[in-house]
């Protein structure tokens, strides 16, 4: 098994060297290794317990259509780690069993159109940001952290899983996100659906027991919002908020902030002295009990 340091290929057959790796910035001897068919550039799951488990570093062919495989060299794949980051041409991966985290894994693939994710899936952070081309993904029943997933993709409905903790920024600037299940085991929040000005339908599941920070801000389309008696605490402009934008050209594409505004026509719904009502009377929007 031969350390992988620059070996001359390249996604594209360009030749460029794949040899920087975040995590081992300050790793003066990283234990970094190229598949016996050098297709992959791969690490110990935990570098600092070496065992038979890796996560992928790197893919470096140039297919567009691929299978991942579950061992590599006899070691056995349980993550991915920005494998294919900026891979444009990518359309369709199929993530094997097994694989419980993909950080960061498909970031900026553009053209990734279809994606099958494995039940043993966890983590999913990062994970596709910037995939342009996505517009539907099924997800597994155990993923847990979804933190900065989906930014950037045409998903328009998402039912997040029972037992995810971390939405934060899953869907940021979304154009396409319509529709929202969170379940009542989600934790964090912060700034998830920021800018989602075509979210119009949002149920939160009661166990939710905070909304976070710019959770909903600037969530346009959204006229109503029911919130369960479980939510005991509002972050700053978490819901009801939206910027007060003046634009500079024609197209919309750029704007100065002027301020914050409540969003016109915006209600809040709940349970009779709820934190709920506490907001809403705070921040002069109407309130309807259930």
């Amino acid at each position: 098994m031969e350390a992988y340091y620059s070996d001359g290929r390249g996604r594209y057959s360009t030749g460029e060297s794949y040899d920087w790796f975040y995590k081992y910035e300050d790793c003066d001897d990283p234990q970094i290794f190229t598949s016996s068919d050098g297709l992959w550039t791969y690490g110990f799951a935990d570098p600092d317990n070496p065992s038979d488990e890796i996560e992928i570093l790197r893919y470096n062919g140039c297919e567009i259509n691929i299978n991942i495989p579950s061992v590599i060299d006899g070691r056995k794949v349980v993550a991915l780690d920005s494998t294919f980051d900026g891979f444009f041409e990518l359309e369709s991966v199929i993530v094997p069993e097994g694989i419980t985290d993909i950080l960061g894994a498909f970031n900026g693939c553009e053209g990734l159109k279809k994606v099958v994710l494995p039940q043993s899936l966890e983590n999913i952070e990062y994970g596709f940001n910037c995939c342009f081309s996505l517009k539907e993904i099924k997800i597994p029943p155990n993923v847990k952290d979804f933190s900065y997933a989906f930014m950037g993709t045409e998903i328009e409905s998402i039912d997040f899983p029972q037992g995810t903790q971390n939405i934060n920024n899953s869907f940021a600037d979304s154009d396409f996100i319509k529709k929202v299940r969170i379940p009542g085991s989600v934790r964090s929040t912060h700034g998830a659906f920021s800018d989602c000005e075509n979210l119009t339908e949002v149920t939160i599941e009661d166990g939710v027991e905070g909304i976070e920070d710019y959770t909903f801000y600037h969530c346009t389309s959204l006229m109503e919002l029911t919130i369960p008696e479980s939510v005991r605490t509002f972050g700053r402009f978490s819901v009801g908020y939206m910027e007060i934008r003046e634009y500079v050209d024609a197209e919309k594409t750029a704007y100065r902030i002027k301020g914050e505004c409540i969003v016109p026509g915006f209600c809040i719904k709940g349970v009779k002295g709820s934190a709920a009502e506490k907001y809403a009377e705070e921040h002069h929007i109407p309130f309807y009990p259930l």
